[in-house]
């Protein structure tokens, strides 16, 4: 494991940084309330082994800037740039292929570098986090490029209502969102996808839009809100299936 800093907008940013193949970078981002070490924790380092170098960047104040305007933390109050400090930092790497992959705040994160950073990922995953409803979105879709995409999101999730409708808890909301199928054919929709199947398997369902930039929706039957790994989360959290877990999703969709 190795730490680094970089100095954006006059304020140090830092990331740990797990050595791999160099010509693929995973770029993992935390959820609300969490950091680059707490992520890293939090998922049992499951995205780790995969093959490629990863990284954990930390938000500033525990949050990333992401996409939403129900967004209210201080990463929004401050004007964090952090589409400007996440693109210096893939940029670092010179990777062939970047994967970006985030966890609730940092998985709106990532959609919010597809649009406002398009052609920066290679591929994105998001766990827990679906496309916020057009009026809570501060972004313009016009300069997206299609990406190929994994969304992972538990049905029973307690903040993203799988079904789409306020996220966040208690007073603390984000705003509305799209459902997970919504916001995955929202996706289909920009990459240009010609074609949907459907497959299951005990509690896990596999919606697959087709083309050349592919769209996976995996819907945990009963899940919570997280990444699922092999070992006990806060049940505050909801149900966590443990199998199969966020890094192997990752590995079947992306590197398989």
């Amino acid at each position: 494991m190795e730490r680094h800093t970089l100095v954006h907008q006059g304020r140090e940013r830092r990331w740990i940084e797990i050595p791999g193949d160099a010509n693929t970078l995973l770029l993992v981002l935390h959820g609300s309330l969490q950091s680059g070490n707490v992520m890293r924790n939090f998922t049992d380092r499951t995205f780790e082994g995969l093959g490629p170098t990863v990284v954990y960047p930390d938000g500033v104040k525990h949050h990333f800037n992401d996409l939403r305007t129900g967004f209210n933390e201080d990463a929004r109050r401050l004007r964090i740039d952090d589409v400007g400090f996440l693109t210096t930092l893939v940029q670092r790497y010179n990777a062939d292929a970047v994967i970006g992959c985030g966890f609730s705040n940092g998985g709106q994160m990532i959609m919010r570098l597809l649009f406002d950073a398009p052609g920066l990922l290679t591929g994105a995953a998001t766990f827990g986090a679906s496309m916020p409803t057009p009026d809570n979105t501060l972004i313009s879709t016009q300069r997206y490029q299609p990406t190929r995409l994994l969304s992972v999101q538990g049905t029973e999730d307690p903040l993203v209502p799988y079904h789409g409708g306020m996220a966040g808890i208690g007073g603390n909301n984000r705003g509305e969102t799209r459902s997970a199928t919504g916001s995955a054919e929202f996706f289909a929709g920009l990459n240009g996808c010609d074609g949907h199947v459907t497959s299951t398997s005990g509690t896990l369902r596999v919606d697959d839009w087709t083309g050349k930039h592919p769209m996976r929706l995996v819907s945990l039957e009963g899940a919570g809100h997280m990444v699922p790994v092999d070992k006990d989360l806060d049940p505050r959290l909801g149900h966590n299936p443990k199998t199969p877990t966020g890094g192997e999703l990752i590995q079947q969709f992306f590197f398989a």
